[in-house]
């Protein structure tokens, strides 16, 4: 494992906050090349974009991370919710991060599902890279197995693995995650991104293919990770419904942008 990317004195780079800068950087300035096509007129309401994304993103995430793992009256609940090394959950932000967009676009007078379409292009290569950050930081790793492409922990500084897994081999849920992520980019550029960009298919329809196949990739792995929280009853983790949300969700909005007059 990789923690941290490389360390000159004090200063250490972290491998997860390292790769998610990195997807971002890439995805933003791919987008940034678009930025007309998105609607954006002036540069500054790009970049007012740019950081609604991250501030949402930021708190979305923090906040389901804490509803799912950190119960309320726990004493640890203020240090976890501020800490730079607590979790981060990808659904929770992908919400935080829609209902900020389409705030941002309605008071600009832009059109939320082209400008979703083009964010949502970007997701997958954002999002492989910060399962590669994963994978060095040891988040949301996967349970024991004994398969042959399994990894194994070590106790190494800044660490995320729990102790109880330290030394075991167990599937590297990160990967399956990631490769099948950056396998979409090509897919939703080249069926829908393109012909969207030429005025041929509608807009909303790649955000909800995203939506959709992410939630059904995240489904999947679910039964591979750690780190799943149960739902009383149901027989499926938090995410899982969660994911089956989403799934509906996309299928909803699909039947929408079909149904709907120009």
């Amino acid at each position: 494992m990789l923690p941290f990317l490389f360390q000159l004195g004090p200063l250490k780079i972290h491998t997860y906050g390292a790769m998610i800068a990195l997807g971002g950087g890439l995805g933003f300035g791919f987008l940034h090349a678009r930025r007309r096509g998105m609607g954006f007129e002036k540069d500054e309401h790009f970049w007012l974009f740019v950081n609604a994304v991250l501030l949402c993103g930021a708190v979305g995430g923090r906040v389901l991370h804490l509803i799912e793992y950190v119960p309320f009256s726990s004493p640890d609940f203020w240090s976890q919710a501020f800490s730079h090394k607590a979790g981060f959950s990808v659904l929770g932000a992908f919400l935080a991060v829609a209902a900020g967009v389409f705030v941002l676009c309605r008071r600009l007078g832009l059109g939320f599902l082209r400008v979703w379409d083009h964010f949502s292009m970007m997701l997958p290569l954002w999002h492989f890279f910060g399962r590669l950050g994963c994978l060095g930081a040891g988040c949301c790793h996967g349970r024991p197995t004994d398969v042959a492409w399994a990894v194994v922990y070590s106790g190494a500084p800044g660490s995320m693995v729990a102790r109880e897994f330290i030394g075991k081999p167990v599937h590297p849920a990160q990967l399956y995650e990631g490769v099948t992520e950056i396998f979409l980019v090509p897919v939703l550029y080249f069926a829908l991104f393109r012909p969207m960009e030429g005025g041929s298919i509608r807009s909303g329809y790649l955000s909800a293919a995203y939506m959709g196949l992410y939630s059904v990739i995240r489904f999947f792995n679910e039964f591979y990770r750690a780190d799943t929280v149960p739902l009383a009853g149901l027989g499926i983790s938090a995410a899982q419904a969660l994911s089956l949300t989403y799934v509906a969700a996309a299928l909803a909005l699909a039947f929408w942008v079909r149904a709907r007059k120009e």
